[in-house]
C-alpha cells in the first residue's frame, strides 16, 4: 500500500488544473461540422478540385496532429496518475 502523498496546496491546485486540461483534450473529438467535411471530401478525394485538395490535406494534416496531442494527453495524464494517484482532476 503506498503512502498519501503530501502536496502543498499551490502544487496541488496546479496539477488538478493541468489533469484537467489534459483529460479535455485526451477525450476532445474534431468538431462534427470539420469531422463531416473531412469524410465528404475524402469520400471523393481522387475527384478533388485543386482548392478542396487542398482545404482535404490541411484537414487531414490536423486531424493527424490533434490525434498525436490526444495520445500524448492521455500518456501524460496517465503518468500524473501514476506519480500521484490520489489526485484527481476537477471536471
Amino acid at each position: 500500500m503506498s503512502e498519501p502523498t503530501i502536496l502543498a496546496p499551490r502544487l496541488l491546485k496546479a496539477l488538478e488544473g493541468s489533469m484537467s486540461a489534459l483529460r479535455q483534450l485526451a477525450e476532445s473529438e474534431l468538431p462534427e461540422p470539420v469531422a463531416m467535411r473531412m469524410r465528404l471530401l475524402g469520400e471523393r478525394k481522387d475527384a478533388l478540385e485543386a482548392a478542396e485538395r487542398d482545404e482535404y490535406l490541411a484537414l487531414v494534416n490536423f486531424w493527424k496532429s490533434r490525434t498525436l496531442e490526444k495520445a500524448e494527453a492521455a500518456v501524460a495524464l496517465h503518468r500524473l496518475r501514476e506519480a500521484v494517484p490520489d489526485l484527481v482532476a476537477t471536471p
